[in-house]
């Protein structure tokens, strides 16, 4: 029974502590709710609304006035005391132990006052916006008179600059003058966004016009004075560079000038026709056909004085290769008397004879159309350099060749040394026979002695045949010490 009693009592405690716990939870969010409510009371919003009583209370502005005032007196009068209420019914829940329904109405509450600060949120940022658009349209309007006066003024001290586009500033001004007047206009009817959308409309077009007459003197500088100065500069030029044996009919410079000349006169009616982005890219176009011109006629000028020096140094180039061609001739001659020489290597010979004959005729002709003028200098140059690279090249050749035919003389003292060496190791080694006159000697060894004689007899025979074909001498000798050496070996 005591431990019915005291289970009682426990649940009793808990019930008693879960009640307290929760009811003041529930006045904790009753209060930050309240405090809330109380903020939003205090705030100055009326105060804010009362400035734009400043303004023209007209139009837009007035309709806005009026739209902002009902909802901040629906606020006032409606949501909070609503708000105020719910704060009531859920204490009163709470009191009551009535934990659920209390939680239910603490979050409409919070639903309630989230739906008030997103009101006022709009309806500031829409205060805010014409307040700030108001303050903006009066700085900047004092600006874009001024900027718009000073070009009117620019364009009447300054008209003959801008020859044929004079009529389309003054439809842009005019136009300009136009949207100030509407700007006024809307301003006057307290339709504050819809003139600073005009105004700012106006600030764009005044900073395009303004880069655009800025440009305008310039283009015109460009088209009537700089360029054709530069093309007439160019045609003198390159009279002068043919006056003095410049071959530069492959630049084809009286066509380009022709050409950039009918672009002059379309840009001059593309400002006419207000087409400055089309202009401003001929002109740069034009100025990089000018500078490409300019760098190839210093490129002639360039060549003209490299050939100067070049060619005579690959006039002496082709000398000493023509020297060393005929002398690799001769030795070849001389050498296919005593020596057989393979096709291939007769066919490098004839090679470099052909390949010298056809750099000897190239430079033939460089040289006579160099005389005459008839190519470009920088053309020949470019012909200048490659035959000095092939000039290079064959006497590289050249030399290995010449390589070639000394080495076979080499290749025969070589072979004539081994075959006196072999023979006197055959001397002793039948000396050696004869010696020991042994009964027991080995007849592969005797077979061993005939057999070398044999081969080297053969050696010697071939180099007394002339020519000679020192390719089978060589593979003999190899073929005599090699197996010479192995039967050693084998007899040891």
């Amino acid at each position: 029974m005591v431990y019915v009693i005291v289970a009682i009592l426990l649940i009793v405690v808990a019930v008693a502590i879960y009640g307290a716990v929760m009811r003041r939870k529930i006045y904790q969010e009753i209060d930050r709710y309240e405090s809330w409510k109380i903020d939003v009371m205090n705030r100055p919003i009326a105060e804010q609304i009362a400035k734009v009583k400043e303004l023209k209370m007209v139009g837009e502005t007035e309709k806005k006035f009026e739209s902002w005032r009902r909802d901040w007196d629906e606020i006032v009068t409606t949501d909070l005391p609503a708000v105020e209420e719910k704060l009531f019914d859920a204490e009163d829940y709470a009191d009551k132990f009535r934990f659920g329904k209390a939680q239910e109405v603490v979050i409409d509450i919070q639903r309630s006052l989230e739906a008030v600060e997103a009101k006022l949120k709009r309806m500031l940022d829409d205060l805010n916006e014409v307040i700030e658009s108001e303050e903006e349209n009066r700085k900047d309007i004092v600006t874009v008179k001024e900027k718009y006066h000073g070009l009117k003024k620019d364009l009447i001290a300054k008209r003959p600059l801008y020859k044929r586009t004079a009529p389309f500033v003054e439809a842009e001004l005019s136009n300009i003058e136009s949207d100030l007047a509407r700007f006024e206009e809307e301003r006057e009817a307290g339709n504050v966004l819809k003139a600073r959308e005009i105004l700012g409309g106006v600030k764009e077009r005044l900073d395009e016009l303004a880069g655009i007459m800025g440009k305008i003197p310039k283009f015109y500088r460009d088209i009537h004075d700089r360029l054709p100065k530069q093309l007439d500069e160019l045609e003198n030029g390159v009279a002068e560079m043919a006056a003095e044996g410049y071959a530069l009919s492959h630049l084809k410079i009286d066509e380009r000038v022709k050409d950039m000349r009918k672009q002059l006169t379309a840009c001059e009616d593309g400002l006419e026709k207000a087409a400055f982005d089309e202009v401003e890219r001929v002109i740069a176009d034009l100025n990089e056909q000018l500078e490409w011109l300019y760098n190839q006629l210093e490129k002639e000028v360039e060549s003209r004085k490299q050939l100067r020096e070049e060619v005579p140094i690959v006039r002496r180039d082709l000398e000493i290769v023509a020297e060393k061609v005929k002398e690799i001739a001769r030795e070849t001659e001389l050498v296919k008397e005593s020596y057989r020489i393979e096709p291939g290597d007769l066919r490098t010979q004839q090679d470099i004879d052909e390949a010298f004959e056809k750099l000897r005729k190239e430079f033939d002709e460089v040289s006579a159309v160099l005389s005459e003028n008839k190519q470009a200098f920088s053309i020949i140059y470019e012909k200048i350099e490659d035959m000095r690279h092939h000039i290079e090249r064959l006497r590289d050749n050249a030399d290995e060749f010449k390589e070639f035919l000394t080495n076979l003389r080499k290749d025969e003292l070589i072979a004539k040394e081994t075959l006196q060496k072999l023979k006197e190791r055959l001397f002793k080694a039948r000396r050696k026979v004869q010696k020991s006159n042994l009964p027991g000697i080995p007849a592969s060894y005797i077979t061993l002695v005939d057999d070398a004689e044999e081969v080297l007899n053969e050696i010697s025979i071939k180099l007394d045949v002339k020519p000679l074909e020192m390719h089978a001498i060589q593979q003999l000798l190899e073929d005599a010490q090699r197996k010479g050496a192995a039967r050693l070996r084998e007899n040891r």
